[in-house]
């Protein structure tokens, strides 16, 4: 990129002109001046169309923050040149020159993220508009006045220094947060532009109230220079093998959005010494701008949260796991059972279902609240799991607090010995129900068995645990009933935990 050198070049011509005394308020040294920057603007735009797009957003708001000090520039030149008997122009210069922090602060403050809600962008243009207005409402009221005391214009200088000194601040931890090679590489560029001309206003400000000496302009003129030199490099080694950890990056992006309500809050502060009810006006807006940014942005993080949550359980029902309990969900029932019938049909084997509820399960979430009933969901869970050792046994939630256990190659007996040994299991958890005569949690079940013939048995074997558990719930809950294995269901004289 030739032209980039066309810069130091002209900067050279302009010090050595400087060194011959040549004075800063003359036209030829503010035409050299505004050459410089326009250079850099040209370096810029080949550099904003060269790279991809999420970061060529970033150069077209670097390109405007530079545009608006060549507009400054320019406008003090136009009264070098016309006169300015009134100061107007003067004041446009100070307005022109302060509004390059708008785009510097959008560059510093947006993700630039896709899915970031429009009502942020939205947000963040409406604290920028709050930006200039009161900075205009600062420099008009100082400077447009006419004759501003010398305690006035530093009221602007030191304004204009906390904002160009945390722009530049912001610019260098956005470099330190950003995952993008090119990011890093724009960042970096955007701090050493920043600083340069941060340090090179704080003294061009000040020198200025006792007459600017002829080496003023060429000093102004390092920052673009330094950021045309920059931009035409490539992205060295060093940025290249940098990259921060995701934390990092995710704190520093979080913090950046920070830089536009401090700017409001700085020149709020400002103006308040002028006007104080705009001031307090200013001060109040950006708190409340900024507090609903992070509003929605929370919102949005806890949508994202939902939709994973969604994908999680969708996903834990693909693979057969019920979400809460972690153990096999209906999905998965509804595969295997066909499928343990065919077995059993194929070896001639009886085939054991337990349909297993917790009793007055609905007045335990009425009373002790669904995260309990979650909990007592869970521990019923493992306790079945935990007692059913049958070979390529079965426990699976069957929906809400039903829960269904599948025993291949198991006799009415031993179907029986292990629903009166889940009774007891429950029992002994112990978990407190006070709305339950038993003062505790407690299940009923329902057994059905056969020698299936086909997998179409599984269906039987459903409805008919299903009748027996209604059966064991009638007959007072605590208890277990039978199906299947007679004519005639067959209920147990006395369950050792029956009610």
């Amino acid at each position: 990129m030739r032209l980039v050198w066309l810069a130091p070049i002209l900067l050279a011509v302009q010090a050595a002109l400087a060194v011959h005394g040549l004075a800063a308020e003359a036209v030829s040294a503010r035409c050299l001046f505004i050459a410089i920057q326009c250079v850099a603007l040209a370096v810029i735009s080949v550099r904003y169309r060269h790279d991809a797009t999420p970061i060529r957003a970033l150069w077209l708001l670097l390109a405007l923050s530079l545009g608006m000090q060549v507009l400054w520039a320019s406008t003090n030149l136009m009264a070098q040149v016309l006169g300015d008997p009134h100061g107007w122009l003067t004041t446009l210069g100070v307005t022109l020159s302060g509004l390059y922090m708008i785009p510097s602060m959008l560059m510093i403050a947006r993700s630039f993220d896709r899915r970031e809600p429009k009502a942020v962008l939205a947000l963040d243009l409406a604290l920028s508009m709050v930006v200039a207005i009161l900075l205009c409402a600062l420099v008009f009221r100082i400077i447009g006045g006419g004759g501003p005391q010398a305690a006035e214009i530093y009221i602007i200088i030191h304004h204009a220094d906390a904002i160009d000194f945390t722009l530049a601040i912001l610019a260098s931890l956005r470099l330190l947060g950003i995952r993008s090679a090119q990011g890093r590489y724009f960042y970096l560029c955007a701090a050493l532009f920043l600083w340069l001309n941060a340090i090179a206003a704080a003294i061009y400000n000040r020198i200025e109230l006792a007459g600017l000496p002829s080496w003023s302009i060429p000093l102004i003129g390092i920052a673009y220079v330094a950021l045309a030199l920059a931009v035409a490099r490539p992205t060295p080694r060093w940025l290249r093998r940098y990259r921060p950890s995701r934390r990092l990056a995710q704190t520093i992006g979080s913090f950046a959005p920070v830089a536009i309500s401090l700017a409001v809050l700085l020149l709020a502060i400002s103006v308040s010494r002028l006007s104080y009810g705009l001031g307090m006006l200013a001060a109040t807006a950006s708190v409340l701008l900024y507090a609903l940014r992070v509003a929605f942005i929370q919102s949005r993080s806890q949508d994202m949260q939902r939709v994973a949550q969604l994908n999680n359980q969708r996903l834990q029902q693909q693979v057969g796991r019920d979400p809460l309990t972690g153990i096999a969900n209906r999905s998965l029932l509804d595969t295997r059972l066909p499928a343990i019938c065919w077995d059993s049909a194929r070896q001639g084997r009886p085939c054991a279902l337990l349909m297993v509820d917790i009793d007055f399960f609905k007045q335990f979430n009425d009373s002790q609240g669904h995260l309990a009933g979650d909990e007592c969901l869970i521990k019923v869970a493992t306790v079945l799991a935990a007692n059913v050792t049958a070979p390529q046994g079965l426990v699976a939630r069957y929906g809400g607090e039903e829960f269904a256990i599948v025993l291949p190659a198991t006799p009415e007996p031993a179907a029986i010995g292990i629903a009166e040994r889940l009774i007891d299991a429950i029992a002994r958890i112990d978990i407190p129900h006070p709305q339950s005569p038993l003062g505790r949690v407690s299940v009923s079940i329902g057994i059905a068995g056969r020698v299936c013939t086909d997998a179409g048995d599984a269906v039987t074997l459903l409805e008919q645990a299903d009748q027996a558990l209604y059966r064991a719930k009638t007959h007072g809950r605590n208890r277990y009933e039978t199906a299947c294995w007679g004519a005639t269901p067959v209920t147990p004289a006395a369950s050792p935990s029956a009610s």
